[in-house]
């Protein structure tokens, strides 16, 4: 018999929009969940609307969205708020990215909401949390990456603070959402009660700051951003070979051994100057300079294989041209296709999570139009088509 996902016969009302709430619930419906996406009948999802497009598709929302089913609902008529009820009612997590208090506003805050089903499982995910005094203040990735004190650790020295590439705090808490839910279906096993699930952007920038942290901790000195390098270790970062930049993560003093040996510089290994870990770290920029001039005889790729054959990790800095075409990330299906028949040839970004009763994905399916589902979902609570479609006359779906 095949084996079941793990998340299968879960089903999971979507109520987010743009990226945490959307990326969370992707990786639910990955896993195994039924996930129906609810809109407003308006517009929609805004990243519906985002860049880039092809055939009139939004690739930003379809990397989030796919294989979900979408229901219309406007909860600005209480009709609506009553059709979601009922879906309540036989839903195992409801997952929600609104202000707080907007929930409640129509009465479906957690409190309300536990009263219909016990055993719900309701994931909420805002900028600062439901508690607090900022707990209302709009937020986006780049004030959580402010707050939060990543942005303070990324860039170079003497430059700007920077913003990581990627909308990082949006979808660490995307992540750190599915933990949480997928955590409280097993305890919910064990009670038969579900519960609240509050998760915060800045509370997860925070939760990561790991070494940055702790070493403000002992020293109460402030970290400042050291571009492309590690804060302790070195040689730990980027170098420019003949053609390009790479990097190298020599971590001990057998792996530095090994590395001088290969440049032709063994006795950089014994010097008082750079014997030892933290006599490196304190004369990392002298190092630095010593190592670059070795590394501009040859190619970047010529040096990753040299270090490589002699257990030194390094790498290219690839671009995304690079990281599409690289075997590794191939060999794991880490690209795979769209399933919508105007996206032949795009890629997205599957799910990284590798399980025996997760096959590896090779394709998704596609994200739905607006509303497409609307009908058949409401038929499974019981309407009538002539019931639907006075629904639809009303602006409720």
């Amino acid at each position: 018999m095949t084996q079941k996902k793990p998340l299968d016969g879960i089903k999971v009302l979507d109520l987010t929009r743009v990226l945490s709430g959307p990326y969370c619930a992707q990786m639910l419906f990955d896993m195994g969940a039924e996930v129906i996406k609810i809109e407003n009948p308006a517009h929609g999802d805004d990243s519906r609307l985002f860049q880039p497009f092809k055939e009139n598709r939004s690739l930003y929302f379809e990397f989030i969205n796919g294989g979900k089913k979408s229901l219309t609902l406007n909860f600005k008529n209480p009709k609506a708020v009553e059709i979601l009820k009922q879906l309540i009612l036989k839903a195992d997590v409801l997952v929600e990215n609104f202000r707080p208090g907007i929930m409640a506003k129509f009465g479906l805050d957690y409190e309300n909401v536990k009263k219909l089903n016990p055993r719900l499982i309701y994931a909420s995910i805002s900028g600062f949390g439901q508690t607090g005094p900022d707990a209302l203040k709009p937020a986006y990735d780049i004030l959580a990456q402010a707050r939060g004190g990543v942005m303070s650790l990324t860039g170079y020295p003497d430059g700007d603070p920077m913003l990581i590439g990627v909308s990082f705090s949006d979808m660490i808490a995307g992540v750190f959402a599915v933990t949480a839910i997928t955590t409280a279906l097993y305890q919910r096993e064990k009670t038969n009660e579900g519960q609240q699930i509050d998760i915060s952007m800045l509370d997860c920038q925070v939760s990561i700051l790991e070494s940055s942290m702790m070493r403000y901790q002992a020293t109460k000195a402030v970290p400042k951003p050291v571009g492309c390098r590690h804060p302790t270790e070195a040689p730990f970062q980027s170098f420019n070979a003949s053609d390009r930049p790479f990097v190298i993560a020599a971590i001990g003093d057998a792996m530095f051994l090994r590395l001088c040996q290969l440049l032709g510089c063994p006795e950089l290994s014994s010097d008082s100057k750079f014997s030892t870990t933290a006599a490196r770290h304190q004369n990392r920029d002298k190092l630095a300079v010593l190592l670059q001039e070795k590394f501009l005889s040859k190619t970047a790729a010529e040096w990753v294989k040299l270090l490589e054959e002699n257990a030194v990790p390094a790498s290219l800095i690839q671009d995304l041209e690079e990281v599409c075409q690289d075997p590794q990330i191939n060999a794991r299906h880490m690209l795979i296709d769209s399933e919508a028949k105007e996206l032949n040839g795009i890629k997205l970004m599957a799910t990284p999570i590798k399980m025996t009763s997760l096959p590896d994905q090779t394709s998704r399916p596609a994200a739905p139009l607006l509303g497409q589902d609307t009908a058949d979902i409401l038929h499974q609570i019981g309407m009538a088509d002539q019931q639907i479609e006075e629904l639809k006359k009303e602006g409720v779906v």
